[in-house]
């Protein structure tokens, strides 16, 4: 696919991947802060959808971290974050020994409502895959929280369309974590969600055949050199952009 951007020059977003920073222009004018005035939020991929994202003072979130053999990627190693957010009680999504640490993990019930841990209000929403019966193991625990202005909405396994009342609930975002692989939501659900919750950026997780397959539906798609990427509230894109990240 031919990737294009439809954005002037301005800083709003900075790549880091192979050891170099390389910037992402946006349509914003030229009075966008100077990179040492923004706060930045780094995120980083780690395979399938456990990503790090870290806020500018340092704290970070950890999301479904996954069990050894549960998917294509390799673990990922070092990681000591204050939280791990944790959507459904799946291996490839709630293996918590990853890290080397002890933080605050919310999972299953746990993580539904509000939680506060390092400063951050974190917003659950169950959404369960049969609505009727409300079967705990078909939840998955949509999580929303805002990081240095940032509002990230991670919706981790989801399987069904979240009621009229959830997405009420969640608002509009900057980011969202899509998910394309390993669930039943096709392709016009994912757009009905994208549409209800208004994000900037999309970043779709899962394998990476159907990353980029999800991608092709876009005409404004960046595909990052690296594993890594630092955004800012500052300047977020006019244009709904699709991130794709490097395979980690």
């Amino acid at each position: 696919m031919t990737i294009r951007l439809p954005f002037l020059a301005a800083l709003a977003l900075c790549l880091a991947g192979c050891g170099s920073l390389n910037l992402w222009p946006f349509s914003k004018p030229a009075a966008t802060p100077a990179p040492q005035q923004q706060r930045l939020v780094r995120v980083d991929w780690y395979g399938y959808q456990c990503f790090r994202i870290k806020s500018a003072l340092g704290i970070s979130i950890l999301t479904n971290p996954f069990a050894p053999g549960t998917t294509d990627f390799s673990q990922p190693k070092n990681l000591a974050p204050e939280l791990i957010l944790s959507t459904t009680e799946s291996t490839d999504a709630n293996y918590v020994d990853l890290v080397d640490n002890t933080p605050h993990i919310l999972r299953s019930s746990v993580g539904v409502g509000t939680n506060t841990s390092s400063g951050i209000h974190i917003l659950g929403v169950p959404v369960f895959k049969n609505p009727e019966t409300m079967d705990v193991s078909g939840m998955n625990v949509i999580y929303r929280w805002t990081m240095d202005g940032l509002k990230f909405c991670f919706l981790g396994e989801l399987q069904t369309v979240p009621s009229p009342q959830d997405l009420s609930h969640l608002g509009h975002v900057d980011v969202l974590f899509m998910p394309v692989s390993g669930t039943a939501l096709t392709s016009a659900q994912r757009q009905q969600i994208i549409q209800e919750l208004r994000p900037q950026v999309i970043v779709p997780m899962g394998g990476l055949s159907d990353m980029n397959r999800f991608a092709t539906g876009y005409t404004s798609v960046y595909r990052l050199n690296g594993t890594a990427a630092l955004l800012s509230r500052e300047a977020l894109p006019a244009v709904q952009t699709v991130l794709l990240f490097r395979a980690p």
